[in-house]
């Protein structure tokens, strides 16, 4: 049976409540629902050990990965607080490196990378320059955090290229880290450019929690779909 999908309902549930929390601004709501969907997501990880090919490795790296996720969502609840931004980007720093180290621990690496990569150079200068003047003293952090996220997310690209992970795998991974990258430049550019950019007509502020916590809960189900022998 395929009780990673039972606990995938539940995932989806937290998720439903954390975008409602952030949507009324309820930080007391948030401080709950938060880390319990990411436990959710923890669960959903974790029953990766028992699918037929179970691989061990990715499937604990992925469970450290969201470890650290755990422990920066109890903390990050006031959004608008540096401090509380500060302490954020050093843990999910650790969290969104530990996911690439699992995607290449397991699928190494692939000619098309050097495209991808150089792609995700460009796009990462573009968004420092765009950002520059309201980073103000969290420039360097800003820098560093940035790096992380495009290595994050071009090593998730790099699946679509191996033959380790099934194509399900691929895409989830690549989804769930495209998502998680969106919702975190959507934040640096909302908090950080100045002046602001123009607001759309969907309120990215509030998109946001499904981003992050449907990009996580993505790449927890690709440790349920490795191909077989």
């Amino acid at each position: 049976m395929h009780y990673h999908l039972i606990a995938a309902l539940f995932s989806l549930v937290g998720i439903y409540l954390y975008f409602v929390a952030r949507k009324r601004n309820d930080l007391k709501m948030v401080e709950i629902i938060q880390p319990l969907t990411t436990l959710f997501i923890m669960a959903v990880t974790a029953l990766g050990f028992l699918s037929q090919n179970a691989n061990d490795t990715y499937t604990i790296l992925i469970l450290v990965g969201l470890t650290f996720s755990l422990i920066g969502d109890c903390w990050n609840v006031d959004m608008t607080d540096q401090e509380t931004v500060m302490f954020g980007l050093i843990v999910f720093v650790f969290a969104y490196l530990t996911y690439p180290i699992a995607f290449t621990v397991v699928d190494g690496f692939h000619k098309e990378d050097i495209i991808v990569g150089l792609i995700c150079v460009v796009c990462y200068a573009g968004v420092i320059g765009y950002c520059w003047q309201g980073l103000g003293n969290m420039k360097i952090p800003g820098m560093i955090y940035g790096i992380v996220l495009f290595i994050l997310i071009s090593r998730a690209i790099s699946t679509l290229f191996g033959d380790t992970f099934s194509t399900i795998q691929s895409i989830l991974i690549t989804t769930g880290a495209g998502m998680i990258f969106l919702g975190d430049i959507q934040f640096a550019l909302e908090t950080f450019r100045k002046p602001p950019p123009p607001k759309l007509v969907i309120d990215l502020k509030v998109i946001g929690p499904i981003l992050y916590a449907g990009g996580q809960l993505l790449v927890a189900l690709s440790t349920s779909y490795f191909p077989g022998p």
